[in-house]
């Protein structure tokens, strides 16, 4: 039986692979909507303000590209001027991207002057809708908390009313700076604070606090995750630094936390060491990971009561909602990748899950802050009570992900210079190496960890990657991933096709 068996295995094993082949490429029509000169030869030709010559077109930029329902719905900015001027303006425009076939009868349609609020077309050529933008809302708690005074005011008396240790908090000046802002949802503020001269309990008082605004219930969940954690020993530990949580308003959905000092993030760490190539850097980068690993290890060691439990039943639901969705528009995905999460499945439903432990949720090396020899954790939004094996397996994703990238990705710049494929394969060999010191190092403080599963959660968290390519149109990333899983699922035997 079993000489029969393998056999069919392999056969199986060979046609799943040869299936995910189907991701490899996006359509030319989802890269046409991306590619920026397609793009401006198309509104070049379809826009009449660019064909009459009254405006040039200079640039034209796409971001923001989500997969909704049957479209893509993304912003494209277009870098314009006067015929004869040489002052440069910004056009900025709504777009929906339909598959081919979807509007196959609809004609080019061009209303109203470009750059107007009501301006509207439809261009063919790309399947593309477009509308004028509108502007962002203003999140409503914005104004008072980049103001000075307003800020002061609202920091002593949303810190002093939820936590008893500062209860007697004076603050004399902040001193506030946007860190991040995504109009309309999410804004991070850092906050220099001068205190009063002469006062004695200063020293005790946090030197910056940070306040992180949300646009639904997000912030309460998070707030509550970094309040448990906080209770316990990881307060004090010298392993791991998280920031004390130090207020939420439920009205106004701002958290306020203290601060996690940073010099530069675990995610950045690895590309600089992957483009050193030295020993030395790997050994730097492996030294990092063992220190990420006992603080990890002390995190789901902690003892944290959390409310939400979340496990493979939940990422593999949303894997497998992401496929039907994309199959609407390109059907041919459906039949490429349910197999693979089959075979996960099956291998899944064979293995016993460790106990379940207060794990961060989405553990990424981008979530790991180094400062003068210390590691810190942030983002505690999705904070769980899950199997380790959660968080170790979208680490080593996020970490293979960050080592083998050969592109520019999350706005990080790597390598430009090409890379044959014995070399990409002997890098990631070696990510590998480090990836198994991590492991080895969380085992030492944890005891030993089910590393199936491990495995399975990477490798649904690479499969994840690749359908996020095709949801967000990510056409440069979409090569080194898929070249990741496929030499990820032979090394790990979740597929032997050989």
């Amino acid at each position: 039986m079993a000489e029969t068996n393998q056999p069919i295995s392999k056969e199986q094993d060979a046609l799943i692979l040869d299936g995910l082949q189907t991701f490899r490429e996006l359509p030319d029509w989802m890269m046409a909507a991306r590619d920026p000169d397609r793009l401006c030869a198309a509104f070049s030709e379809s826009i009449p303000e660019f064909r009459s010559g009254q405006l040039i077109l200079h640039e034209c930029d796409s971001s923001n590209v989500r997969h909704k329902g049957e479209n893509w719905k993304g912003f494209y900015e277009l870098k314009v001027s006067k015929s004869g001027e040489s002052s440069v303006t910004e056009i900025h425009l709504d777009g929906v991207l339909s598959a081919p076939g979807v509007n196959s009868d609809r004609p080019l349609l061009v209303e109203n002057a470009l750059g107007s609020e009501d301006w509207h077309a439809y261009i063919p050529a790309l399947n593309l809708e477009l509308w004028t933008k509108k502007p962002e809302a203003v999140l409503s708690s914005l104004d008072m908390l980049i103001d000075p005074e307003q800020s002061r005011e609202y920091l002593v008396s949303r810190i002093r009313a939820s936590s008893p240790a500062y209860q007697d908090l004076q603050i004399q000046t902040t001193h506030p700076k946007i860190v991040r802002y995504k109009p309309g949802s999410r804004c991070t503020i850092v906050y220099n604070l001068d205190y009063p001269p002469n006062t004695e309990d200063h020293h005790r008082w946090p030197e910056l606090v940070v306040a992180k605004t949300y646009r639904k219930e997000k912030g309460q969940s998070a707030y509550e995750s970094m309040r448990a954690f906080w209770d316990t020993a990881l307060s004090s530990s010298k392993l791991v630094k998280i920031a004390e949580p130090l207020a939420y308003d439920a009205e106004m959905k701002v958290m306020i936390q203290g601060p996690i000092r940073q010099e530069k993030t675990l995610k950045e760490m690895t590309v600089s060491a992957v483009k050193a190539g030295t020993v030395e850097a790997y050994d730097e980068l492996t030294e990092a990971m063992r220190k990420t690993a006992r603080g990890l290890a002390e995190l789901h060691n902690s003892g944290t009561k959390l409310t939400t439990h979340y496990g493979w039943a939940d990422d593999e639901e949303q894997t497998r909602e992401s496929i039907q969705e994309l199959s609407e528009s390109v059907p041919q995905l459906a039949a490429a990748g349910i197999p693979l999460l089959e075979r996960l499945n099956t291998l899944e439903a064979s293995s016993k899950p460790d106990q379940l432990v207060p794990s961060h949720g989405t553990f990424r090396p981008a979530q790991v802050l180094m400062y003068s020899g210390e590691i810190g954790f942030i983002d505690f939004d999705s904070s769980c009570m899950a199997e380790p094996a959660k968080d170790l397996g979208l680490f080593l994703c996020a970490f293979l992900r960050a080592g083998m990238a050969t592109v520019k990705f999350d706005d990080i710049e790597v390598a430009s210079e090409p890379i044959d494929d014995a070399t990409r394969l002997a890098r990631f060999e070696r990510l590998i190496e480090v990836s198994e010191r991590f492991l080895e190092e969380y085992e030492r403080h944890t005891g030993p960890v089910n590393r199936q599963r491990v495995a399975l959660f990477e490798a649904l968290e690479l499969f994840i990657l690749i359908l996020h390519a095709w949801t967000k149109i990510k056409v440069r990333e979409l090569n080194d991933i898929m070249f990741v899983l496929e030499n990820f699922l032979p090394a790990h035997k979740i597929l032997n096709p050989k």
